[in-house]
């Protein structure tokens, strides 16, 4: 069984989808610390003016977890962020697909940044067909950190594999899951190509997710998963 470990994300991109749909298992990792700059609550959209990067806004004192970061409402950026969506999509041959993912995103408001991290993940993997069932780290007690940890949690769930993202080759210690008899298989993610809006910025990589959706709609999975299928056919 091939597990994944991944903090949940604010309209997350492709690369994420792809390791999710790769593995048995994704573990949520909503206790992870919040990272300021980082993903957890931000990503990129195509608009007429090019890429635009969309953030949630938090209050946090720099040493919390994704649990413990409040979102901020002083401003609602849930309905700005939902017009400048249908404003940038409303030529999207699969606009009409925007309207379900708003709902179950921005259909409350959301006390913590786990939370709506954790709505947004879902929702995109409900409308791409990805059917890996999902666990939330905080509900397994298990403590530690690092490596150490990911490999802990492989082993509480039962895992023989665990699902590396690409970027942690630079960090991710190898001997804790050997020392559990996991073994560390790598993501390999190539970017796929697809028709977006506003052609003259060219094509615009790792935005959210929600631009193969809106612009393949039923496709949308079989364009995620074409460059790691070509790969192997080749192999």
């Amino acid at each position: 069984m091939i597990a994944a470990i991944h903090q949940p994300h604010y309209l997350p991109y492709c690369g994420y989808l792809d390791k999710w749909d790769q593995a048995d298992l994704l573990i949520l990792l909503d206790d992870a610390q919040f990272t300021r700059g980082g993903w957890q609550n931000r990503n990129y959209i195509k608009t007429s003016h090019g890429g635009q990067l969309l953030t949630a806004p938090v209050r946090h004192n720099g040493f919390q977890t994704l649990r413990e970061t409040e979102i901020d409402y002083t401003h609602r950026w849930d309905y700005a962020h939902t017009r400048t969506l249908e404003q940038a999509y409303a030529r999207a041959p699969y606009r009409h697909l925007l309207s379900t993912v708003t709902a179950e995103v921005y259909c409350r408001t959301w006390a913590r940044l786990s939370e709506l991290t954790i709505a947004c993940t879902l929702s995109l993997g409900r409308q791409f067909g990805i059917e890996t069932p999902t666990k939330l780290s905080s509900s397994l007690d298990v403590p530690g950190r690092g490596s150490q940890r990911l490999a802990d949690l492989c082993r509480a769930v039962g895992a023989s594999a665990y699902l590396a993202g690409d970027g942690s080759r630079v960090y991710l210690d190898e001997q804790p899951f050997k020392e559990a008899g996991i073994e560390v298989v790598w993501q390999g993610f190539t970017h796929p190509w697809w028709p977006q809006l506003h052609p003259r910025h060219g094509f615009v990589t790792n935005l959210s997710a929600l631009d193969l959706l809106l612009n393949t709609g039923p496709d949308a999975r079989t364009v995620l998963r074409s460059p790691r299928l070509f790969t192997e056919a080749a192999r």
